[in-house]
């Protein structure tokens, strides 16, 4: 292309510092993007790689993506004079929202003042000023899978003063729009690689003369390796020092590929010291960061261009730096989980997630589930064994801590259900029995048996009823109220109370028959007075095999209908046989109360309390 005669060497060579060509003819194929010079004396002094860092604000204009790691409000800034001619300044804020993700505004902005300008006979026809701005509208997020997107929208805005004989630079301003799209991966706890893709829409420059350029594409990958530090076990680990390996590759659609490698040294939490290659141009650079604020140095020669050496100065605000904080992994029990036996196995693994700052030593891990102290190895993982004393609800409440005061608590739920010996997985009612025992409606034998398909007596059954109603038993001698139900008698006290409380009846003769087998008619009648079933003529057999006028016909047909009796097959109730303790507790099991009670025992948003005070094991009591 034909350069115009009204710019002299010095603002040629000025131009191609800032990577801006002032053409104020036509016939020009594209404009380079401003943003080639590159951004942020941290990335500068590192070769310009960044692809693969995108840890602070800078990730506006290098790799969107990167702002999903950002929590907290960032500033990024920069300032060089190039060659003592172009002033290139950069600027920039991020703002999280919600969980993982933050947008962030920023501008680039090149210019140069008092460009002397001539005309064709060479004599001077006064100055002349020429600038480029880009400003950026950036997001990120991260998902799922821990891979992160971001993009930025991008407007392009350029325009000067000044003219000669030949021709007005103001015919050269022009304005355009492009789009960034960035994503961050990390591969292990030691890699991460990252790619952008630079105005990657069809983007055009329109000038003012009516001319189109297009803005050069330009493909970013790369990848940052963690040799010596905190992100994982790459090489070696070291408390406070790290040590960064980073490449970046350019591939450029309007001219030749670059390559850039670069290193980060952090001797300590608040120091680097940074070297790399960019293509062909040694770079280096420094870092501090004090009290939240880092401030960066980066020296970057331009081989081929005189006077080719340029310093770049970032100051950037991070805050107070991310504290770290211990997370404990559990991968044994889940939350929420339901068990039988009389204690837990608990394992896992300490998590250590560092801020941005080296925040002191760690210092010995301390670990305690329910208040037991539990040892933790030298790669932070436990596993012990935690008693689970009483059936029931039950918190986990695990607290990690150590020297430097970081803390963590977190609370796991379960539920321990009752087993008994001889109610094998598979039984008809064995989640009856567990649920009712559960919630303490109904209680096993001392040697752990539950003897499940036992006829009840009229006695076991009074006993039954009064301990699922949670009904007072006095301290008292029990009442003779029946006249075979001696004071001495092991149920005399229930048989009092279910009486009083109308739950059972006695026979004309003033007897009750206490160690008399109970039928399932009387049961289902004695369940159906449990429960407040209302009672209403019946006028069609309940079953195949009891009579509309059954004495308990009533009975038998409101329990029926309050799907008490879904476990009678072949509509055959057999109302003279023994009731089984399976077939009462199935019954129970469907009456209001031992619903609410257990649709309770189920609900893991409430009832779940901290017992830090470890008690020895309880074993349950007879029926």
């Amino acid at each position: 292309m034909k350069k115009s005669k009204m710019i002299n060497q010095k603002l040629i060579l000025s131009m191609l510092a800032a990577v801006v060509l002032l053409a104020t003819t036509a016939g020009a194929a594209s404009v380079p993007d401003p943003m080639s010079i590159g951004v942020g004396a941290r990335a500068l002094g590192m070769g310009r790689t960044y692809v693969g860092v995108a840890e602070d604000g800078d990730a506006i204009f290098v790799n969107p993506a990167g702002l999903a790691r950002i929590n907290s409000p960032r500033i990024a800034s920069m300032y060089s004079s190039l060659m003592g001619d172009v002033s290139y300044a950069v600027i920039g804020g991020v703002y999280p929202y919600g969980e993982n993700s933050a947008i962030g505004v920023g501008m680039i902005n090149s210019s140069s003042a008092d460009i002397p300008l001539s005309n064709s006979d060479g004599s001077s026809a006064g100055n002349g000023n020429w600038g480029n701005t880009v400003m950026f509208l950036s997001g990120g997020t991260q998902l799922k899978n821990n891979v992160m997107l971001g993009g930025s929208f991008k407007y392009f805005s350029m325009g000067g003063s000044g003219k000669n004989d030949v021709a007005d630079v103001s015919n050269s301003a022009g304005n355009g729009y492009s789009a960034d799209l960035g994503v961050l991966y990390p591969a292990t706890e030691y890699l991460t690689l990252g790619a952008n893709f630079q105005n990657i829409l069809a983007s055009k420059i329109t000038r003012s003369s009516g001319v189109n350029e297009d803005l050069p594409r330009t493909l970013k990958v790369g990848g940052r390796l963690a040799l010596l530090g905190k992100e994982g076990q790459a090489y070696t680990v070291h408390k406070n020092r790290r040590l960064y390996l980073n490449a970046d590759y350019d591939i450029n659609s309007s001219s030749a590929n670059v390559p850039h490698l670069g290193v980060e040294f952090w001797p300590m939490g608040n120091l680097a010291i940074r070297a790399g290659m960019d293509g062909d141009n040694p770079t280096a650079g420094i870092g501090v960061r004090i009290s939240g604020i880092e401030i960066n140095y980066a020296y970057h020669p331009y081989s081929g261009i005189a006077a080719n050496a340029t310093q770049f100065v970032s100051i950037g605000y991070l805050g107070e730096g991310q504290k770290r904080t211990l997370q404990v992994q559990l991968d044994s029990p889940n939350d929420k989980s339901v068990i039988y036996e009389d204690h837990v196995k608990v394992s896992g693994k300490v998590k250590v997630i560092e801020g941005d700052e080296d925040s002191g030593a760690m210092g010995p891990l301390t670990l305690k589930v329910n208040g037991m102290n539990i040892p933790v190895a030298q790669d932070k993982s436990f596993t012990a064994d935690i008693p689970v004393d009483t059936v029931g609800k039950k918190l986990l409440a695990i607290e990690a801590s150590d020297a430097a005061g970081d803390f963590y608590s977190q609370d796991f739920r379960l539920v321990r259900l009752i087993q008994f010996a001889d109610v094998p997985e598979g039984y008809w009612a064995r989640h009856p029995i567990e649920n009712t025992g559960t919630v303490g409606m109904v209680q096993g034998y001392p040697d752990g048996t539950f003897r499940p398909d036992s006829t009840l007596t009229r006695a076991e059954l009074a006993t039954l009823l009064v301990r699922a109603k949670g009904l007072q038993v006095p301290n008292t001698q029990a009442r003779a109220i029946f006249k075979d139900v001696k004071p001495n008698f092991w149920g005399a006290k229930y048989v009092e109370v279910a009486y009083d409380a109308g739950l059972i009846k006695g026979y004309p003769d003033k007897t009750f028959r206490p160690n008399n087998k109970i039928n399932k008619a009387e049961g289902i009648a004695v369940t159906a007075r449990f429960d407040n079933l209302r009672l209403t003529e019946v006028y069609e057999k309940p079953y195949w095999d009891v009579s509309a006028n059954h004495w308990a016909a009533k009975y038998i047909q409101a329990a029926k209908e309050a799907g008490m009796l879904k476990y009678i097959e072949r509509n055959r109730l057999r109302p003279k046989e023994g009731l089984a303790r399976a077939e009462a507790v199935e019954m129970l099991s469907k009456t209001s109360m031992a619903d609410a009670k257990v649709k309770d025992l189920y609900t893991w948003e409430k009832g779940f309390r901290r017992e830090l005070e470890v008690k020895p094991n309880v074993r349950a009591s007879i029926f």
